[in-house]
């Protein structure tokens, strides 16, 4: 097979995996499109420069590069970081027990859970935004030439035509693909130092948190891979139900206590670690205590 075909077979294959055809390929081809796109994922970004391209790479594999580029559309092979303050053109955000769709100005739907905030600044050359509380699920409308970011105090999340959930409650954020491919960027956690972040891609059903741990006075950037899931599960809040698959109770009641009237307090503290699974409706206190082995660990407030 000569290069040419070589190449217009790739960017078929890929199209395939990285589309609704993934059933359609050789599973011989399916398993090299996987392994391909995994390892890619954990190359670090290339170094800023004017040298010319390794000549030792196989062709194989760059011909396969040059796909995936094609494909990926909006994908920078380089993330360069973004300069100065967000130029917020539009901000929203939701109030307690409230659930909010917006369409924005491109087509694309984001819905905000909760006590949750987004900025909207977009540009023509791409489409900024800033998750700052809260958590929100964005379907993007695809478009190439001006790729999707959602900022966050932990890091970006990046896609052209796709959508991925984002929570940034706690110490870290988390991003679950929904459809889809995404990338992930860090910058790195040296301080006094500008660095090239670091960078991942997720496809869906994945799920990862990133951000900046802090231990012994210094900084380390992370992206780590967390149990896959449904992705439908993932955003079964959306309408109106909380899913949970092993989360430890206080997480729990903290996740129901922001679509509550009346809210929940954890009345044992022994107990905030105990798993809990099954399915509830949003603001449902009750029924929290139907999931869990000692429902007089949690109780009304008495406050509220």
């Amino acid at each position: 097979m000569n290069e040419p075909e070589f190449r217009k077979r790739s960017r078929a294959v890929f199209g395939a995996f990285f589309g609704d055809a993934e059933s359609t390929l050789h599973p011989a081809d399916r398993a090299e499109a996987a392994a391909f796109w995994s390892w890619l994922g954990e190359l670090e970004p290339p170094e800023i420069a004017t040298r010319p391209a390794r000549a030792t790479w196989p062709r194989k594999i760059a011909a396969s590069v040059a796909a995936v580029a094609l494909i990926g559309g909006g994908f920078a092979a380089l993330w360069p970081a973004r300069q100065g303050p967000l130029d917020v053109a539009q901000a929203f955000a939701t109030g307690h027990a409230e659930r909010r769709k917006i369409v924005l100005s491109d087509s694309s739907v984001v819905t905000l859970a909760a006590d949750s905030r987004v900025e909207v600044a977009f540009a023509p050359g791409e489409r900024r935004l800033r998750l700052t509380a809260g958590e929100a699920l964005f379907k993007v409308a695809h478009n190439t030439a001006r790729p999707f970011i959602v900022e966050t105090r932990h890091g970006e999340v990046r896609a052209v035509g796709t959508a991925f959930d984002v929570s940034v409650s706690g110490p870290e954020a988390e991003v679950t693909v929904v459809e889809g491919v995404i990338r992930i960027a860090v910058s790195e956690g040296r301080k006094g130092k500008s660095a090239e972040p670091i960078e991942k891609v997720a496809r869906k059903g994945e799920r990862l948190s990133f951000g900046v741990s802090n231990e012994n006075s210094s900084s380390t950037s992370f992206i780590r891979q967390v149990a896959d899931v449904d992705a439908d599960t993932a955003v079964a809040w959306t309408r109106g139900q909380l899913v949970f698959r092993g989360e430890p109770l206080r997480e729990v009641i903290a996740k129901v206590n922001l679509y509550a009237k009346q809210q929940i307090v954890l009345t044992d503290p022994a107990a905030g670690a105990t798993p809990v699974y099954g399915v509830v409706n949003q603001g449902d206190t009750e029924a929290v205590r139907g999931l869990i082995a000692n429902p007089n660990a949690v109780a009304p407030d008495q406050h509220d």
